[in-house]
């Protein structure tokens, strides 16, 4: 445990990176997943305007982080050295390794991640982008009401090319009820 506060600020600041980027890796790659069962509908590759729509969250708090590190007043104070330049070049990898959805005959994964079950959602709902999002599609699928009070569980987002908006809509009203 390192006796200097400002050390331990460091080793801190460097934990929340690898954090965020470790979080971002595993969305995107999980190298011992079991073996998905089911028989595969579509594949849908996700170009990269749709792999920055999936990761935005944690690269946003990643970039935020390393910039307000790297003003003047805090160089030196939030991260161990060489975590700047790593954490970029991390984070850039992980925005190139390929992703897809994988719709099954009982849910939806990212890459070969643990799919959420159709059963799971209500309805969904498609949105076209507008704009410099214009080749992209936003599927929103809402959670079904849980519960005495009839809240809605967790839905989801899907970002999707554009040309693969019909098919994946196709599929999802055969399977979202």
């Amino acid at each position: 445990m390192p006796q200097d506060p400002l050390e331990l600020q460091r080793l801190l600041g460097s934990t929340f990176v690898s954090f965020m980027l470790s979080f971002m890796l595993v969305k995107a790659w999980l190298p011992f997943a079991p073996k998905r069962t089911g028989e595969v509908l579509l594949e849908v590759p996700l170009g990269l305007l749709q792999r920055l729509l999936v990761h935005r969250t944690q690269a946003m708090l990643v970039l935020l982080y390393i910039i307000v590190g790297s003003l003047p007043f805090f160089e030196d104070r939030w991260f161990l050295p060489g975590t700047q330049p790593a954490a970029l070049a991390a984070l850039a990898v992980i925005l190139m390794l390929p992703l897809r959805y994988v719709f099954r005959d009982t849910g939806v994964g990212l890459n070969n991640g643990v799919p959420r079950l159709y059963k799971a959602f209500r309805r969904f709902i498609v949105r076209q982008g507008r704009g410099r999002l214009a080749s992209n599609a936003t599927i929103i699928l809402e959670g079904r009401r849980q519960g005495k009070r009839g809240q809605p569980g967790p839905g989801a987002k899907l970002y999707i090319p554009s040309a693969e908006a019909p098919a994946v809509s196709r599929l999802l009203k055969r399977h979202v009820r």
